[in-house]
């Protein structure tokens, strides 16, 4: 990148180094095939450690006597099976801890022992009711090991400690309907484990006294009420409790709980758990292999030396509203307010008309609220006091109005009533361009296919029109929180409409570049059936944001996984060629980013051969990108004091969470990116952000970590969901939004995905 970068304060890890043996002794032999494993692993029990990698069989020794092993045997130095010390580090580390009982073993979790959290939080929120106590909420700690190599040649071995939160209901499902819970669709487990059977048991379609029977099973269509309890799950918790206890003193118990668990997850308090815990894994060694043991070092701090720089700060991420780039600013509210959205001259509709569906009893309210979006709030809410129509360059703006004739206690009807209202106001001939569905509160958290905006949604996208769905609650706000709403909301509306509210400053080096989000959806939603239909998701950038197109494959097997991405990559690229008119000489860089790719499928391999198959003219470079949240790590800067959680307060937010685009090396290919600093937490209680691992596929042609890194960062700020930078990159997170609403929409009758890769290629539909 051509800006200057900051240099990082050293980084506090949430690890610890694992002493190993400078030398090692194995055995290695042939095994093509790893079915051959578990055999092979209980005949040598006790006396060798196996471990299968790529076709090898890796054998360390435990004891003397036993079995004999055929194959090479090495002495070797550890540096260089860091994996294999990993995978044994994995099987030992309860060691250390011989007074708690794991709940999994690999990687190796417990709960503590003495620690509950719901009755403290129910004491602090004055909450008294017999049902409570069977209510639990226990610290959990993780141990993983892993590799990391913060310095090209000193790869070492870590232990790397987290804390999450189980959840566990204890209480008779029969006392839970008696005080009148919902259990109909929750999930149930076996209150004591049987070997060889699955702990999870169905969902519950009834309970008829000590009869449970099952819509979904692992086994038969009922079971005995006494022999099952309740999944420990937030869903299921939130639905007991607030029933239990009504929604203010629910409400009331979640924010002393959110008080209870700040104890482990806030930065400083995390910290604390973990040296605790790495004092206490360090007094016992582990044992490795015959005369060998390793044991738990110092704690892992990443930090710049002279001569190699681990860690820096990006330089900041700039909004851009115009196509030189001379109109930018470093937030993307002012920016927009000030210049414009970046295609303000090229928008095509510049007089847009919305369907506005709403209930017939909010029209006076509702109407206030269009006119506050239209026309702005005035000079007294700075936030938004110009308006939709100004803000964003239109000409007009006009709203065909669609009462819906439905009331807050029409639960079971409402869904029915929206669509029959749409239908009759479009059947008239209205050629709108996008919705805005307005709904009660109530209605906006039904189930399934009971829920109005769900069926309102899937009836407007197979039509091709995009829809914004906003409540009750949000139409009545007062101005002063108005305003801030109304800023999120217009940005939506406008990428809705296929518009690009603004992009991000790029350096461009090279003839095209361009940035591939890839997902996919399964379509099943059942736990108890094999998730063998896929729809991949495909979003495109170029390399400085600007949203290209959008794609949902057809549905296919697992079996057929592969050739459906090949497929829908060809065509993608294709159409991206002839659009962006590559011609032969061309340097072109595609870099892909994936959120989880399927198991066993090496996506980036086949995404590689389509690119060259498409680009043979041209000079390519290719880059496979993981980003992941699902990882160990935990970068803490413990110089970091955090931010006033209001003006002149006392009471910091976001203490030891690192700046914002802080870069640090994990690996040679790997590097954690800061993402949500400080001032980006809103809540005092929120947790110690995590970063993004951003892994790099090692069949890669474009090498440079950082760069995708800074860039990852910079697709963070393109969330035209808000004003305010996303978790994840947009590639990603797009990718994931539609997977999460097609998932939803799946069951709708008549719904079909043609109208997405068709009509909506090129709107935010999904926003």
């Amino acid at each position: 990148m051509a800006q200057i970068t900051k240099r990082s304060r050293p980084l506090v890890t949430n690890g610890f180094v694992v002493e190993t043996p400078d030398l090692i002794e194995l055995v290695v032999r042939d095994m093509p095939s790893p079915a051959e494993v578990k055999a092979e692993r209980e005949r040598l029990r006790d006396f060798w450690f196996v471990h299968w990698v790529g076709g090898k069989l890796y054998h360390l020794r435990l004891s003397a006597g036993g079995p004999n092993v055929d194959g090479r045997q090495l002495t070797a130095p550890a540096s260089q099976y860091g994996w294999l010390l990993r995978a044994r580090v994995d099987d030992v580390i309860g060691v250390a801890l011989p007074k708690y009982q794991p709940i999994r073993q690999r990687p190796f979790t417990f709960l503590a022992q003495r620690t509950e959290l719901i009755a403290p939080a129910a004491h602090a929120a004055r909450i008294d009711d017999p049902l409570i106590e069977q209510f639990t909420v226990t610290p959990r700690f993780v141990l993983s090991p892993k590799t990391f190599e913060p310095v090209d040649g000193q790869s070492k071995l870590g232990i790397f400690i987290n804390v999450e939160m189980q959840f566990d209901i204890s209480a008779p499902l029969n006392e839970l309907q008696s005080a009148n819970v919902d259990l109909t669709g929750l999930h149930v487990v076996r209150r004591q484990a049987e070997p060889g059977k699955r702990r999870l048991v169905g969902r519950i379609s009834r309970v008829d006294g000590n009869v449970t029977h099952l819509s979904e099973s692992t086994e038969g269509p009922s079971i005995q009420t006494d022999q099952i309890k309740l999944e420990g799950s937030k869903e299921s918790v939130a639905r007991c409790l607030t029933t239990i206890l009504g929604l203010s003193r629910y409400r009331a118990l979640m924010s002393a709980l959110d008080d209870q668990q700040a104890g482990y997850l806030l930065g400083p308090h995390f910290d604390g758990v973990v040296t605790k815990l790495g004092a206490l894994l360090a007094k016992t060694k582990l044992p490795i292999a015959l005369g060998q043991d390793a044991k738990i070092g110092d704690r892992i701090v990443l930090a710049n030396s002279d001569t190699a720089e681990t860690v820096y700060v990006a330089p900041p991420v700039d909004y851009v509203f115009d196509r030189t780039g001379a109109q930018s600013n470093a937030f993307a509210w002012p920016g927009l307010s000030q210049f414009g959205p970046f295609d303000r001259t090229t928008f095509a509709n510049k007089s847009p008309r919305l369907l506005v569906v709403f209930p017939t009893s909010t029209q006076g309210k509702v109407e206030t609220f269009l006119r506050a979006f239209r026309d702005g709030l005035g000079a007294n809410y700075r936030g938004f006091a110009k308006g939709f129509r100004d803000i964003f360059g239109l000409v007009n703006l006009e709203f065909v109005m669609c009462p819906v004739q439905v009331q807050v206690s029409d639960r079971a009807g409402s869904e029915a009533a929206y669509r029959n209202a749409i239908e009759d106001r479009l059947s008239a001939g209205e050629d709108v361009q996008g919705a805005i569905v307005v709904l009660f509160e109530e209605h906006a958290h039904l189930k399934g296919l009971q829920n109005p905006y769900l069926r309102t949604k899937a009836l407007l996208l197979t039509l091709g029109i995009p829809a914004q769905e906003v409540r009750m609650t949000t139409v009545t706000q007062m101005p002063g929180i108005l305003q801030y709403t109304l800023q999120n909301f217009s940005v939506s509306v406008y990428a809705k409409l296929n518009g690009t509210p603004w992009t991000v400053n790029q350096d461009k080096a090279i003839s095209d570049e361009l940035v591939v989000g890839m997902g996919f959806a399964e379509f099943s939603g059942s736990r108890f059936e094999d998730r063998q239909r896929f729809v991949g998701i495909t979003t495109v950038f170029s390399g400085d944001g600007t949203y290209l197109l959008g794609n949902v494959s057809k549905e296919s097997n697992y079996a057929d996984y592969p050739k459906m991405v090949r497929e829908s990559m060809l065509s993608l690229l294709r159409e991206l060629k002839t659009r962006n008119n590559w011609r032969p000489g061309d340097t072109v860089r595609v870099i892909f980013h994936a959120h989880r790719p399927l198991k066993r499928v090496d996506v980036g391999n086949i995404v590689f051969a389509c690119v060259r198959e498409i680009g043979a003219e041209q000079v390519l470079q290719m880059a496979f990108v993981t980003v992941s949240h699902d990882h160990p790590f935990i970068i803490m800067d413990r110089a970091e004091k955090g931010e006033p959680v209001k003006r002149d307060s006392d009471v910091m937010k976001g203490e030891f969470a690192p700046m914002r685009g802080t870069i640090a090396r994990i690996g040679k290919t790997t590097r954690l990116l800061a993402t949500n600093s400080h001032k980006l937490i809103k809540r005092v209680n929120s947790p110690l952000p995590a970063p993004l691992l951003i892994s790099l596929h090692p069949d890669s042609t474009f090498k440079d970590v950082d760069y995708i890194a800074e860039q990852t960062l910079k697709f963070t700020s393109l969330s035209w969901r808000s004003t305010l930078p996303a978790r994840t990159p947009v590639t990603i997170f797009y990718s994931e939004r539609i997977a999460e609403l097609l998932g939803r929409l799946k069951d709708v009758p008549d719904f079909s995905t043609t109208a997405l890769s068709v009509k909506l290629k090129w709107s935010r539909w999904f926003l």
